[in-house]
C-alpha cells in the first residue's frame, strides 16, 4: 500500500438508481483491506435492503437523520453523527424519509463491493426481460442477498421509494 491523497474532483462518483456513491479510497488503494465510500441518498429513498455474505460494513451519518434496519432492529430517525455496524450475513436497509440530502461514509471490509456497484450501475439503467436475471445474477457473484419484500413494506411503511 502506497500513500495517496485523492482530491473531491478524482474521486469516482457513480449513480445507483438516484442514490450517489463517491470513493477514492478502493481495493487499490488498500491492498483489498478496506473501501471508503461516501452514499448521498435523495430524500424519499430507500437503498435496496441487502445482506453482504464476504464483507463487514460501518457507516458514520454524515448528514441525517436516516432510518435504518439491521436485522430486527428498526430505528426509524437516527441521527446525524450516529455510527453503525453491520455485520456481513446480516440483512440491513437504509433510508431518507426527510426533504434534503443525508449523506453517509462507508467503510467496507474486506474492499471489493465497489467493483459490484461499477458492474450494476449499467444494468439499472437497463429494462426489459432480461434486466432481473442480469441483477440477481450480479449480486449473487458478488455475494449479495437482495431483500425485495423488505422493500416493498418499507416503501409502503415510510412512503419512499428505490
Amino acid at each position: 500500500m502506497e500513500p495517496k491523497i485523492v482530491l473531491p474532483e478524482e474521486a469516482k462518483t457513480l449513480s445507483l438508481y438516484d442514490v450517489q456513491f463517491r470513493y477514492g479510497i478502493t481495493a487499490a488503494e488498500t491492498d483489498g483491506r478496506l473501501a471508503l465510500l461516501e452514499v448521498i441518498i435523495p430524500p424519499r429513498t430507500l437503498v435496496k435492503p441487502h445482506a453482504h455474505s464476504k464483507e463487514d460494513e460501518f457507516s458514520l451519518v454524515l448528514s441525517g437523520p436516516i432510518g435504518v434496519r439491521v436485522g430486527d432492529q428498526t430505528v426509524e430517525e437516527v441521527p446525524t453523527g450516529s455510527w453503525l455496524a453491520k455485520p456481513r450475513s446480516v440483512p440491513h436497509a437504509i433510508w431518507n424519509v426527510t426533504d434534503a440530502p443525508a449523506r453517509i461514509l462507508e467503510v467496507v471490509t474486506p474492499a471489493g463491493l465497489e467493483e459490484y456497484f461499477e458492474k450494476i450501475a449499467p444494468v439499472l439503467r437497463e429494462h426489459g426481460p432480461e434486466w432481473t436475471e442480469r441483477f440477481y445474477e450480479l449480486a449473487n457473484e458478488y455475494g449479495l442477498t437482495v431483500f425485495d419484500d423488505w422493500s416493498d413494506e418499507l416503501k409502503a411503511k415510510y412512503g419512499i421509494t428505490l
